[in-house]
This record gives structure tokens, C-alpha cells and sequence, in this order.
């Protein structure tokens, strides 16, 4: 896992994602779910505040086409996805060659739930990627407690050499 800020008080973190398409295995769905079924009934936890809300994106950065696939046998992957304007996209996003094509940069981010395809061949193909889970507000919640803390910090420090002056300033008055 790989966590990074983003701009804005956005938190990301990135896990390792794959998945094999194969003759007998020819759709994925990817549609990650969120918030957790605890967010859904109101019930909030340390790690699920109400002011961070979730979410996710898929990097698909390359495709690997097995040594194990058919030779000469073209193998396209199609994605189906929801693109500008709530409208449908559906394009391939490779095409491979058994015995000639064995892997291929694809780095498409899917920012919305869509599903993978073989649309044509065999495979089996790999796909590759991250899945980025990231948090809008995190910082935010950060920030407010880290105030918090450090206003009550001060307010101690304050009122000690306020009592250490007074101690020691009246003495040589007399």
C-alpha cells in the first residue's frame, strides 16, 4: 500500500489490483464498495468520520498476454464505463497478438464502476494496476483535533509562566 496527499485536503492510498481474462472467465465487473454497511445505518467509527468520504478509482497500467495464449489469435479487451454527462463509453482499450505481443502500457484511470471484456480471443490476459482509495476531508479532520490539542497545550503554557513571573517579579519591589 502507498499513501500519498493530494491536492486540496485529499488523502490517497494505493493498493496492487489484478485481474485474468480467460475464455471460460470473459467480464469483471469493477465496482468497489462504499461507505462501509456501519456508514449506511449512521453508525460511525474513529476510521470512518462523517466528515471523510471514500472514494475510488481504478489505474489500469498494463496488460499482459500469457505465452500460454493462442498463436496469431488477436485478444481485445473492451471496457464499459459511465464517462462526461452520464454517458455510457464502451472502446476497446488492447489489442494483443499471441506469439508476438506479450505485454502493452495501457495507463487508463477508471474513475466510475465499469466492467472489462474480452471482447475477442481466448487470453488468458492480465491486467494490471492500482486501486487508489482516496479520503476527501481527511486532512481536514487532522487538522481540527491537531488545534484542538495545541490551543489547549498553550493555554497551559501560558498560565505556568504567568505564574512563574508573578513568583518572581514581586520580590525585589519592596
Amino acid at each position: 500500500m502507498m499513501a500519498s496527499i493530494l491536492a486540496g485536503n485529499d488523502v490517497e492510498q494505493e493498493y496492487l489490483w489484478s485481474f485474468t481474462l480467460t475464455g471460460s472467465d470473459k467480464e469483471y465487473c469493477w465496482a468497489p464498495e462504499d461507505p462501509t454497511p456501519e456508514a449506511k445505518e449512521g453508525k460511525e467509527d474513529e476510521e470512518n468520520d462523517g466528515n471523510v468520504n471514500p472514494g475510488h478509482r481504478l489505474l489500469i497500467k498494463s496488460a499482459i498476454l500469457m505465452p500460454s495464449a493462442k498463436k496469431d489469435e488477436v485478444t481485445i479487451v473492451q471496457i464499459e464505463s459511465e464517462g462526461y454527462n452520464k454517458k455510457t463509453v464502451i472502446v476497446p482499450i488492447c489489442a494483443m497478438k499471441g506469439g508476438s505481443d506479450y505485454q502493452q502500457y495501457v495507463d487508463l484511470l477508471v474513475p466510475t464502476k465499469a466492467k472489462l471484456k474480452l471482447l475477442q480471443g481466448e487470453g488468458p490476459i492480465v491486467l494490471i494496476g492500482s486501486h487508489c482509495v482516496y479520503y476527501s476531508g481527511f486532512r481536514d479532520v487532522e487538522a481540527v483535533e491537531s488545534e484542538d490539542e495545541d490551543e489547549a497545550t498553550d493555554n497551559d503554557d501560558e498560565m505556568d509562566v504567568a505564574e512563574e513571573v508573578k513568583g518572581k517579579g514581586d520580590e525585589g519591589l519592596d
